[in-house]
């Protein structure tokens, strides 16, 4: 790096030989353009230490030629007058576009109500269920991945949830024995999901068909346990808990279009009363 400086300095001290103006702190300008300069401190990054000092001086020489070069077709623009109109054009059109992309954001993070609740999603479910046929099939179940090493008595005790208390022991134990574990019996998961959980070749759907649906399996490391207690196939409608992340998604989407189409509305009907706007 100290070399690659020397070879900066050099070229520094070249160009100041026919520039002799300087900055205020005394740095010497490498190239003038109509006015504009380019110094060494605007190569902040080009060079690093890893750099040999003849590729320094290569890289230095090859941007200030390519600075000045563009400078010059810049300048040869800018004195064309259609070019001008143009540019400025999609230079207000770009300004406008990111003041009214700032203006919306400000808005909705100011005013939009982000409450999605039941009632919203059930009407919104109800109106548009046709949109919502399952593409896997999906289920209802229990399902613990348990250390072999570890005594699963207790949890074959539990597992079929022949007490009431059964249950709650048994979340009890997967919470404190488990790697693994996922009790929620409301919540539908997919076939493919569910499969994932356990070792390869062990969830075969043909199993459900026959209505077998309690599975207990092991391999080297681990025990693993799965009931499914409800399925529903493909290409039915998926129930509303299986696809209420989506329907919220869509209900705070049509929220935000909405209050921004009130909001433009509203500032539309004030400016024509005040004069502000006219339309002919």
């Amino acid at each position: 790096m100290k070399h690659a400086l020397i070879i900066v300095t050099a070229l520094l001290c070249l160009y100041a030989c026919t520039q002799p103006e300087a900055t205020s702190n005394g740095e010497q300008p490498l190239a003038r353009a109509y006015g504009e300069s380019l110094y060494l401190s605007d190569m902040k990054g080009l060079i690093n230490e890893n750099t040999t000092p003849a590729d320094s001086a290569l890289i230095v020489n090859d941007h200030v030629q390519t600075w000045v070069r563009n400078r010059v077709l810049a300048h040869t623009a800018s004195g064309n007058t259609a070019t001008n109109e143009r540019i400025e054009r999609l230079v207000n059109d770009y300004r406008s576009s990111l003041l009214l992309t700032e203006y919306k954001q400000q808005l909705l993070e100011s005013e939009l109500d982000t409450t999605v609740t039941m009632e919203e999603l059930k009407a919104h479910y109800d109106e548009n269920k046709k949109k919502y046929e399952l593409q896997d099939n999906i289920a209802q179940g229990m399902y613990i991945k348990i250390d072999r090493t570890k005594p699963y008595g207790s949890l074959k005790r539990y597992w079929d949830l022949d007490k009431t208390t059964d249950f709650d022991k048994l979340v009890n134990l997967a919470q404190k024995e488990a790697d693994d574990f996922m009790l929620d019996t409301l919540k539908w998961i997919s076939f493919d999901d569910w499969e994932a959980k356990l070792p390869e070749g062990a969830f075969k759907e043909k199993y459900y068909d026959n209505g077998d649906r309690d599975i207990y399996v092991k391999n080297r490391t681990h025990r693993y346990f799965l009931k499914i207690n409800d399925i529903i196939r493909k290409g039915k409608t998926a129930p509303m808990e299986y696809v209420q992340d989506d329907i919220s998604k869509v209900i705070l989407k049509n929220k935000k279009t909405d209050l921004i189409s009130r909001k433009q509305e509203e500032l539309y009907q004030q400016e024509l009363e005040n004069k502000n706007i006219e339309v002919y």
